[in-house]
């Protein structure tokens, strides 16, 4: 409450100025409500009485007004006419006794009295229903005045019901949806994406539109990181987990996959990411070559092998390997002449292939061989295939996942055109693989052979880090259908608001004036075309778990959707171990590992990779080979170097069945653990 004079004075000035208008408004309202309500009356009375039965009751009853009031009136003499049935018209007279004692006239005046009581009551009814249709039609009018025209852009439904009456309505209606909200009809093909943070109900979405596939039989690829999706919706002997950690894992054949070169340098671009940096990516794609020639030798080999191919790869003299390369565009990079090249490429190398690795005695385990291409061609139509990984060994398998996927995508754009049939691919947290080379041309491409591409990031940053801004953008803008969670950062959360959309709009705006004089007192309104964001970044900042704001495809509003969070029953154990110990050849895994520093390995290679090639950034198309001596320099470097520690102890040389390649290898990551320490 205030008690302060100039806020009592406003305060009162507009009361009195509203209160003054409305009855203003109601006076003149009334006054032009008389006019239907007498209207009424005499319409009703007319409608059941002729006119001349009113007469003669209307004259009983004054005669009888006028003996009330005027004694001896009754003498009185009154002239009357009367048309008969053939149309003759008759005149009498009746004294005003006569007439107040004639049956004629007084059944006249009962009738019209009871008449006349009906058609007040017709009249009042009218006059009632006339104000509030006039008043209804004086706020409607004002309703519409005051409100914001929309004028284009789009708006925020009030409820996800309202949109799916619009659909229903349009006959665009979808059985899929997310919580209450039902998407477009078939827009499901055009891909979905959800956004937001850790913990907002984007997990409790996917699993909602998961199931909903597997309720119609639908086949599906699963991206499943933390082994969330497996517990839910694994059947085993139905579905398939690709994952060489997993003791499920059937036994997967890189050949049997791979049927020529091409398939194989597809692998491999995805297997070899050359990441987000300004590197020299002359090793990438050294390393790249060299995997694909060396895996096409081998396919003629009845003994080929992961295994054997890691160990060509890796632990064979350069000479031999350059034997089995004979004819091949990788065989200059393992000639003498290069060698430190050739070791530098092979080290490279080493980095990529530790995923592959786990792969080693698939193919002793008694599994039948098995390829994503084949399972696609040749599976059930409800079957799935789940590429799992968890955080204890995600980094490791990253690289082998993503060639995975990659393979998966490629295979299905191969499948017959079929607009009816669903393939979904859940690329939930997207950003934790690596650069996934076929990913923009199966988000354009896959609707024509019924592929669904369902996305799940935690903001679009992390999407940029890995695909960088292009790129990552025009990923974006391929996900038709998306659910925006909560987005705690202001910058991340603005990004969605833009997103979401700005309403074009007339906007209504009025202004008070008073005073003492009331001659003064007024008001004026206007609108004003302006754009205006639907939604405030703070609200998507204030969004409760499992809220989300959700963008349909086409000329639709934005819905806010609450989600419900279920419990699912367990159907499967979320990962098997798989004894890897049992089936690892320790020589390769110590050539990989290099006791035990694999992972200072990865870093080193990295930095040596974007690094040292960046200084060379400028370079023209002889860059890499510019870049070469500078890569190579800190080997020769080492020769002259003590043997590094490290946690007190001394990595000694050993001898090898090929003494020059081994030392070259150790002289190389001793160099690499001295990079780390510095």
């Amino acid at each position: 409450m205030s008690l302060d004079a100039r806020n009592i004075t406003q305060g009162g000035q507009v009361i009195k100025y509203m209160i003054g208008m409305f009855i203003q408004i109601t006076n003149i309202v009334v006054y032009w409500s008389l006019i239907p309500t007498i209207s009424a009356f005499f319409i009703y009375l007319f409608s059941v009485m002729k006119w001349v039965h009113i007469k003669h009751g209307a004259v009983y009853w004054l005669i009888k007004l006028k003996e009330h009031y005027i004694h001896g009136a009754t003498d009185e003499v009154y002239h009357f006419d009367w048309i008969t049935a053939k149309g003759e018209t008759v005149e009498f007279t009746r004294t005003a006794a006569q007439i107040l004692n004639d049956n004629y006239f007084i059944q006249c005046a009962e009738k019209l009295k009871i008449q006349a009581f009906l058609a007040w009551g017709v009249s009042i009814l009218v006059f009632f229903l006339f104000i509030c249709g006039v008043f209804w039609f004086l706020g409607r009018k004002g309703y519409l005045q005051r409100k914001d025209e929309l004028i284009g852009g789009r708006f925020l439904a009030p409820r996800a019901a309202y949109v799916n009456k619009l659909l229903k309505k349009e006959g665009k209606l979808s059985p899929l949806k997310i919580g209450d909200l039902h998407l477009v009809k078939n827009s499901e093909i055009q891909n979905i994406a959800l956004h937001g943070t850790v913990g907002t109900g984007k997990s409790t979405a996917i699993n909602g539109l998961l199931e909903q596939a597997r309720k119609d039989e639908q086949r599906g690829i699963i991206y499943d990181r933390g082994n969330n999706f497996i517990p839910i919706f694994y059947r085993e002997g139905v579905d398939v987990i690709l994952n060489p950690i997993d003791d499920r894992c059937p036994n997967w054949d890189l050949w049997e996959e791979c049927q020529d070169k091409v398939d194989l340098e597809n692998f491999a671009e995805a297997l070899f990411s050359e990441g987000q940096g300004n590197g020299d990516p002359f090793w990438v794609l050294s390393a790249r070559m060299l995997f694909t020639s060396t895996a096409e030798a081998m396919r003629s080999d009845p003994n080929r092998s992961i295994k054997s191919l890691l160990n060509h790869l890796l632990s064979i003299s350069l000479a031999d390997l350059k034997e089995v390369l004979q004819g091949t565009d990788a065989v200059n990079l393992v000639d003498g002449s290069i060698e430190k090249t050739a070791v530098t490429i092979r080290t490279v190398l080493a980095t990529y292939a530790k995923s592959l690795r786990l792969c080693q005695g698939l193919d002793k385990e008694g599994k039948a061989k098995f390829s994503i291409r084949k399972w696609l061609h040749n599976s059930g139509d409800n079957a799935w295939i789940f590429l799992s990984s968890d955080g204890r060994v995600h980094e490791s398998i990253k690289p082998l996942i993503t060639a995975w996927l990659n393979i998966a995508m490629q295979n299905v754009l191969a499948l017959e055109a079929d607009l009816s049939r669903r393939v979904w691919t859940l690329l939930d947290e997207l950003p934790s693989l690596n650069n996934v080379p076929k990913i923009l041309e199966y988000l354009s491409e896959a609707r024509k052979f019924g592929g669904v591409s369902l996305v799940g990031i935690q903001n679009f940053p992390q999407l940029q880090a890995i695909y960088g801004k292009d790129k990552a953008q025009a990923i974006w803008d391929l996900l038709n259908t998306k659910a925006y969670f909560r987005a705690p950062s202001g910058d991340v959360a603005r990004w969605v608001q833009s997103e979401l959309g700005e309403i074009r709009q007339k906007k209504f705006k009025d202004q008070y004036s008073y005073g003492v004089d009331t001659i003064r007192d007024g008001v004026n309104f206007s609108k004003d075309e302006q754009d205006e964001n639907i939604v405030s970044y703070s609200d998507i900042q204030r969004l409760d778990d499992l809220q989300c704001y959700v963008v349909l495809k086409g000329d639709l509003p934005v819905a806010k959707v609450n989600l419900t969070r279920r419990d699912y029953k367990k159907i499967a154990e979320g990962k098997i171990e798989r004894d890897l110990v049992a089936v690892f050849d320790p020589n390769l895994d110590s050539l990989i590992t290099n006791a035990g520093v694999s992972h200072q390995f990865d870093i080193l290679a990295n930095k040596i990779v974007n690094n040292n090639n960046g200084t060379n950034s400028n370079t023209s198309a002889s860059g890499s080979e510019m870049a070469i001596p500078k890569f190579t320099e800190q080997f020769e470097q080492a020769d002259n170097e003590p043997v590094a520690q490290e946690n007190g102890t001394i990595y000694k040389q050993e001898e090898h069945q090929n003494g020059k390649v081994e030392n070259n290898l150790k002289h190389s990551h001793k160099s690499m653990l001295r990079d780390l320490e510095m």
